[in-house]
């Protein structure tokens, strides 16, 4: 979701929050007061739920689970109102580890495959790929072993599409320990220690943070299973070293807690009582009691292991006191989920009637307000006509699209008033060229579309050339430009004869085919090409 629209304190706003969080918390958290507070008076959704959705991330990341929740309730409406679809998918994903955390796997479920429903339906992969890995994790928990080994490998492969940044390999960590957990659970760890082998190779030197510190609380175990009691104490000598007050609870407790329980079964005291130092602060800050309950559960293990019966009872009353408060906490993770979703239902309602009301109004004109030139709706239906004709006499039909290079670089550095100036000019050069067989409409942003017809290969390419030739001798500078320092354009363009079997959509699928190699390439070019060329492909 881009925010170029906003003046120079909003943007300054929203670069600060990119650049503080998971860092300064305290400087992310009044950015974002800002931005909500100057939201409310301009009373702008977008703005809204980036920072409902950033200071909820910047809550759970404080391990203060009711302020998380507060805010990613708020945030989901404004985010779902406003299309910022990321954020949406990566807001389920944070409530449904939360929800996990509360020990409540069935709303958590529900929370991943809203997620994933968001992700599937505006091509997410990136979060997609999250959830699927935090999927397979919660079926892991649940013993449901192929079903969860199903997921990783779906991830796997999604990570394959990705660049290979940190973020990457971060992801890919994630996945390998999942997969390598779901066979120590069936007791092979062999193969299990494949998986770590393949962590310490190809990803152990970028990660760092909460993904090292689960890396090595799960060959502390493969170690352990294998036999390889060295190399389990030294990951455990790590881990006491590493572990601190920072880790955000949530994202790291269930690997901890998994930890925990092989110290107390090596009979470890020294790390154990290191692990619970750091863990049991943590748990109460969060104020998540299903979390509070299974460090008890830790600490009467080891007061049974030490024979220590008063502490041991002492203990087993605090386990049933927070047993009590974890069903009242249950009906209020209930109550929040419906909350969610009934403010979902708000957004997407005001949502749709706003997309009604605007397609009225932009139906009863079919002229384009900036340029004068046809608008969307006016190219749908003349389109419709020229590819009826075409189809029906056997003519050729030409569809161009073309976009002004670099053009998102020239508003940002001539301003937004500018960029309209340039669109204006380019947009005159259509219209001077426009007669009975060239028909010139704005796609929208600074796409255009040009439909020739009845009219040879060679004259479409001549007519397309003059067009970009005189734009180039507008000689509008534009020193941002990796083309030239001046403003040019690219243009892909479909040249074929309609098919019964084809749609008029084909075409400005082709020209954008055509298109894209011209930008991939190079830009201030043209590319004409065919049906067939796109479809082969």
């Amino acid at each position: 979701m881009e925010y170029d629209g906003y003046d120079e304190v909003v943007r300054a706003w929203i670069q600060g929050v990119y650049d503080s969080r998971g860092n300064d918390a305290k400087r992310t958290l009044k950015l974002c007061y800002d931005i909500e507070q100057y939201a409310m008076k301009k009373n702008d959704p977008k703005l809204l739920g980036f920072a409902y959705y950033y200071s909820a991330e910047t809550y759970y990341l404080l391990n203060e689970s009711e302020k998380f929740f507060f805010c990613i309730s708020k945030g989901v409406s404004y985010l779902n109102e406003s299309n910022q679809w990321e954020l949406v998918a990566r807001a389920y994903n944070l409530m449904a580890i939360t929800a996990i955390n509360r020990g409540n796997e069935p709303i958590a479920l529900d929370y991943y495959l809203t997620g994933l429903n968001f992700c599937t339906k505006y091509q997410l992969k990136q979060e997609e790929t999250m959830i699927d890995i935090n999927l397979g994790n919660l079926y892991l928990s649940c013993g449901q072993y192929l079903e969860a080994q199903r997921y990783f490998e779906n991830c796997g492969q999604h990570v394959k599409d990705f660049v290979k940044d940190d973020k990457n390999y971060r992801l890919i960590t994630c996945v390998y320990i999942g997969m390598g957990t779901g066979f120590l659970y069936r007791d092979m760890p062999e193969r299990a220690a494949h998986y770590a082998e393949l962590v310490s190779d190809e990803c152990a030197d970028r990660i760092d943070g909460i993904e090292l510190l689960s890396f090595r609380c799960f060959k502390a175990e493969v170690c352990h299973a294998t036999g390889k009691t060295a190399a389990r104490d030294e990951c455990i000598r790590l881990i006491c070293e590493e572990i601190n007050a920072d880790i955000p609870i949530m994202d790291i407790f269930s690997d901890l807690y998994e930890f925990s329980q092989l110290l107390l079964e090596i009979g470890n005291d020294d790390a154990f009582l290191r692990v619970m130092e750091i863990l049991e602060p943590l748990t109460w800050q969060s104020k998540i009691v299903n979390l509070q309950r299974q460090i008890i559960s830790l600490k009467i293990k080891f007061y049974r292991m030490h024979k220590d019966n008063d502490a041991y009872l002492e203990a087993a009353g605090q386990y049933y006191e927070l047993s009590e408060i974890m069903e009242k906490e249950k009906q209020a993770m209930i109550a929040n989920m419906l909350d969610v979703r009934e403010s979902l239902e708000r957004a997407n309602k005001k949502r749709r009637e706003m997309e009604e009301a605007n397609i009225r109004l932009l139906e009863k004109s079919e002229t384009d307000a900036l340029t004068r030139l046809a608008n969307r709706f006016r190219l749908n239906d003349y389109l419709d006509q020229v590819f009826e004709k075409a189809l029906s006499e056997q003519t050729p039909l030409a569809m161009e699209i073309l976009d002004i290079d670099y053009f998102k670089q020239y508003n940002d550095n001539y301003g937004h008033q500018a960029g309209d100036e340039c669109i204006k000019r380019i947009a005159k050069q259509l219209e001077l060229m426009q007669n009975d067989m060239i028909f010139c409409a704005r796609y929208g942003g600074d796409e255009f579309i040009i439909l020739y017809q009845n009219m040879t290969e060679e004259a479409v390419r001549h007519a397309a050339e003059g067009l970009r030739q005189r734009i180039i001798d507008l000689g509008i500078q534009h020193a941002y430009s990796k083309a030239m320092p001046i403003v040019t354009i690219s243009q892909g363009i479909c040249y074929d004869i309609p098919k019964d079997d084809t749609k008029s959509w084909d075409f400005l699928h082709a020209a954008d085919a055509m298109l894209y190699q011209v930008k991939k390439k190079s830009r201030n070019d043209l590319a004409l090409g065919h049906l067939a060329d796109v479809s082969d492909k």
